[in-house]
């Protein structure tokens, strides 16, 4: 069936669920709706140099200090295949929204589920080594004699 396309993602607890998108009908002439390109600055704390919008396929770096942490604040499906995602940088502070293709929006929700999945497994590695920690200090704390029935 013409008019969708699927993703899948793994959550982390391994369940997979799957996002339909379907895609906007043609014009009455037969051909998509022509989307317009570019970066309209938000009012923000600090504005993007002039005459450097990001890249498309870039939306997950700061135009003003090249930080790529960059993350969506706001998001609003457009006409067409386009989005428009207010962005900020946690770094700079700066503040921007513009409209994106489909193509670079997916492209930045693929970098923001890789930094997600990161995130999830250095969370992961902190847990298992504070509670390893802590088995070691209560192993030690038994071994010593410093826990005593009256403790429980």
């Amino acid at each position: 069936m013409k008019g969708y396309h699927t993703k899948r993602i793994t959550l982390p607890g391994g369940k997979v669920i799957e996002i339909v998108y379907f895609d906007e009908p043609e014009s009455p002439d037969g051909e998509a709706p022509e989307a317009t390109a570019g970066e309209a600055d938000a009012a923000a704390p600090c504005a993007a140099p002039a005459g450097s919008p990001p890249a498309d396929d870039t939306l997950h770096v700061c135009p003003r200090c090249a930080g790529d942490l960059v993350y969506p604040v706001t998001w609003e499906e457009r006409s067409g295949d386009r989005w428009q995602i207010e962005r900020r940088c946690p770094n700079c502070e700066w503040r921007g929204t513009g409209e994106f293709d489909q193509d670079a929006v997916e492209e930045f929700d693929d970098v923001l589920n890789d930094g997600t999945e990161n995130l999830l497994r250095a969370l992961r590695d902190v847990a298992r080594s504070n509670m390893e920690a802590d088995v070691d200090r209560l192993i030690h704390a038994l071994h010593s004699g410093l826990i005593e029935p009256i403790d429980f």
